[in-house]
């Protein structure tokens, strides 16, 4: 039997990370901010640097689920996405994980009828950018994977996935969810344990970016765009999933710290929807600061970006320039296509 939830961005996330004991920062509500925009400007709706309120009922299975799987894991609920939200936007979910560990499960294997993507990402900094800083326990179509690396997860619709357990998280870990659908849906499937061992899935999970996108060529390319613009920041390609048979275009960067005078993107659109995210990370007493400041063009009006925040481009929609106008602490930015193929439109002159 299908269990639908409808219009609720951030339930897949609530259920995989029930056992946290903290999901909102100290006096946040849920309530949508004003931090990156301007209400008066056209396309402020586009950018998102809050959450939806959890509804009371949710709350309570939440504290229940905890209970049961015996955690002590803190974690904030950073930003969220879904079609209520942006109509048209799929379902996204952002949380950071910063200490603590499970006994138990905090979710039960399943499947869905559209693709999805579970993402770990640790915090470790510049000398350990792939380290995770902790341990998950993640099922993949029936077999076992110990998670102690960042990595994306790429689940195809129809495969069978979870439970997740939180092992260790010895410092902050980024854990999010999104998946190509504006509905989500999930079918409940019986678990079994015998084929653990078995590495069949494996080919699902990314620890890295496409060689293409780093080979001497790009990184030549990089420095000169760099020098033309007059930037000093430091980053590295962290994740994608282009090597995945079936997936969809996804991109994460870590950016370190610098400043840039010029723009690292100019105007453009696509004809696909996409999503672009500036995460922060300056810890748990101050997980919604950027730590620096992104001035982006969306539509043609200028947003100066200083919260962790999505931003939604229906497709059409020019945007860009963009700008990494001072990098104070280390930013994730990332990019998430409704596409398998990524292509951009410029502007006619």
């Amino acid at each position: 039997m299908q269990r639908t939830i409808r219009n609720t961005a951030f339930v897949v996330l609530l259920i995989c990370i029930a056992s946290a004991s903290t999901f909102f920062a100290p006096g946040q509500t849920g309530g949508q901010s004003q931090g990156n925009k301007s209400p008066q400007q056209k396309y402020a709706k586009f950018i998102f640097d809050d959450i939806k309120p959890v509804p009371p009922e949710m709350a309570a299975m939440m504290k229940q689920m905890q209970q049961k799987s015996q955690s002590t894991v803190e974690g904030t609920r950073i930003v969220d996405l879904d079609t209520t939200r942006a109509q048209g936007a799929p379902y996204m979910d952002f949380v950071w994980l910063w200490k603590g560990s499970a006994k138990g499960y905090s979710e039960e294997e399943h499947v869905h009828d559209f693709d999805e993507v579970i993402g770990f990402i640790g915090s470790r900094g510049e000398k350990n950018p792939r380290e995770l800083g902790a341990e998950m326990e993640v099922w993949l179509g029936g077999e076992k994977y110990l998670i102690t690396r960042s990595c994306l997860i790429f689940v195809p619709k129809g495969v069978r996935h979870c439970p997740i357990r939180f092992n260790r998280i010895d410092s902050p870990v980024f854990f999010f969810t999104f998946g190509m659908t504006t509905k989500y849906s999930r079918t409940p499937t019986k678990f079994d344990d015998k084929k653990s061992a078995e590495r069949n899935y494996a080919k699902y999970i990314s620890y890295d970016v496409n060689p293409v996108k780093v080979s001497p060529q790009a990184e030549n390319e990089m420095k000169e765009l760099n020098r033309k613009i007059g930037s000093t920041v430091r980053g590295i390609r962290l994740l994608d999933i282009d090597n995945i048979k079936g997936s969809f275009y996804t991109d994460f960067v870590w950016m370190w710290q610098g400043t840039s005078k010029g723009n690292l993107e100019e105007e453009h659109s696509h004809d696909f929807d996409e999503i672009i995210g500036f995460i922060g990370s300056k810890g748990q007493n101050d997980p919604h600061d950027l730590g620096g400041q992104v001035d982006f063009w969306l539509g043609g009006e200028k947003y100066l970006i200083t919260r962790s925040c999505l931003i939604w481009v229906p497709k059409g929609l020019k945007h860009c320039p963009l700008k990494l106008s001072r990098i104070d602490s280390p930013v994730l930015a990332f990019t998430v296509g409704m596409t398998s193929k990524y292509s951009t439109v410029k502007p006619k002159p």
